[in-house]
């Protein structure tokens, strides 16, 4: 680790050990499958405080760093967007971050130069619909595959709007 002339951790050392003490809280609601009333509950209690010792701590240090060094730069990001990093205290279904959609995006990302069926507008609101299927069906538990197969084998004999619903992932029965 390096350390300030002080022995102190260095500025960016001393943001990431706050974050890592709000990721503790989650962690901790995650291992005892707190509901999302407690988790909600939890961090009121544990996490409230350190998000305002975090601004506090940013604009403590926003003064004592050039703005257009990485410190600075990052500083002023999370000031930018402080009211949408602070939305996962508002509500026990909300997640502090998104990393878990942006695993999930990422093989999409990865491969979408090589979709050649997403070079027009068309294209792509069909892809994006596509992508919107698989990964519904994962988070609803259903293996993709077998669900898309499935869904598009029946699509041909629906006759109704509520036929279409009952394809949906969170109501998808397999036959």
């Amino acid at each position: 680790m390096k350390l300030s002339p002080k022995g102190k951790p260095s500025l960016a050392k001393a943001a990431l050990i706050l974050i890592g003490d709000l990721y503790k809280v989650e962690r901790q609601a995650s291992e005892n499958n707190l509901s999302n009333e407690a988790r909600h509950a939890l961090r009121q209690e544990k996490s409230r405080p350190i998000v305002a010792d975090l601004y506090d701590w940013l604009i403590d240090n926003k003064a004592r760093v050039l703005p257009q060094s990485p410190i600075g730069k990052a500083i002023a990001y999370v000031l930018n967007h402080w009211d949408g990093l602070q939305t996962f205290l508002s509500d026990g279904r909300v997640e502090i971050d998104n990393n878990a959609t942006e695993r999930d995006i990422k093989p999409f990302v990865i491969a979408r130069k090589n979709f050649l069926f997403s070079c027009t507008p068309k294209g792509a609101d069909s892809l994006a619909v596509h992508f919107s299927l698989i990964l519904t069906a994962r988070q609803h538990g259903l293996d993709p595959m077998a669900y898309y197969a499935d869904i598009l084998s029946r699509m041909p004999h629906c006759k109704t709007p509520q036929d279409l619903e009952q394809l949906l992932p969170w109501n998808w029965k397999k036959y």
